[in-house]
C-alpha cells in the first residue's frame, strides 16, 4: 500500500482521524452540558415539579463516583481531540510528501505531553477518588507509558529527520 496520495494509507487515516474527530466532539460537548447540569439537576427538578403543580418523585442519586467519572471523561476526550488534530496535521505534510520538518517533530513532543497529562489526570483522580472515598476505579497502565514514551522517540526522530533533511537541501 502506497503511503502518500490518493487512497493512501496516510490518506485512510486521516478519513478515520476525521471521522473519530467528530465522534469525540460530540461526546465532549455532551460531557460540557452534564459538567454543566449536574450541579443544578435537583433544582431543575423542583422547578419543572413546581410547574406541572403536582408532584414529581425522582430518583436520580447523583455521587461522587458519578461527578469525577464525568469530569476524567471530559479531561480524557480533551486530550484525545488535542492529540488527533496534531496528528492531523502531521499526516496532511505526509500527504504533501513532506513529513520530516521541525513542526512535525514539535507536534509529536505536543502529543506525548498531552497524553502525558492525561495519564497524570487520571492518577489524579485515583487519588482524589482515595481522598473522597469514591468508588473510581484507576489502573497504572504500563503500555500507555509506553506508548507515551514511543511518542517522544518518535518526536526526537522527525527531529533528526529534519536536522538531516535541511542538511541535505543546503548541499548542492
Amino acid at each position: 500500500m502506497r503511503a502518500l496520495g490518493k487512497g493512501s494509507l496516510a490518506s485512510i487515516l486521516a478519513v478515520l482521524l476525521h471521522i473519530t474527530r467528530i465522534i469525540l466532539w460530540i461526546a465532549f460537548i455532551a460531557l460540557s452540558i452534564a459538567i454543566i447540569t449536574i450541579p443544578v439537576l435537583p433544582v431543575l427538578i423542583k422547578l419543572v415539579a413546581g410547574i406541572d403543580g403536582g408532584s414529581f418523585s425522582s430518583d436520580i442519586n447523583i455521587d461522587t463516583d458519578d461527578i469525577l467519572d464525568i469530569v476524567l471523561h471530559f479531561v480524557t476526550f480533551g486530550v484525545l481531540i488535542y492529540s488527533i488534530n496534531r496528528l492531523l496535521e502531521i499526516l496532511k505534510t505526509l500527504r504533501f510528501g513532506t513529513p520530516f520538518v521541525k513542526e512535525n517533530a514539535v507536534r509529536f513532543t505536543r502529543v506525548g505531553f498531552a497524553l502525558m497529562i492525561g495519564e497524570g489526570a487520571k492518577l489524579m483522580f485515583g487519588i482524589i477518588s482515595v481522598i473522597v472515598d469514591a468508588n473510581l476505579e484507576m489502573e497504572i497502565e504500563l503500555i500507555s507509558w509506553l506508548a507515551i514514551a514511543a511518542v517522544f522517540v518518535l518526536a526526537a526522530v522527525f527531529r533528526e529527520g529534519a536536522r538531516m533533511k535541511e542538511e541535505q537541501d543546503l548541499t548542492v
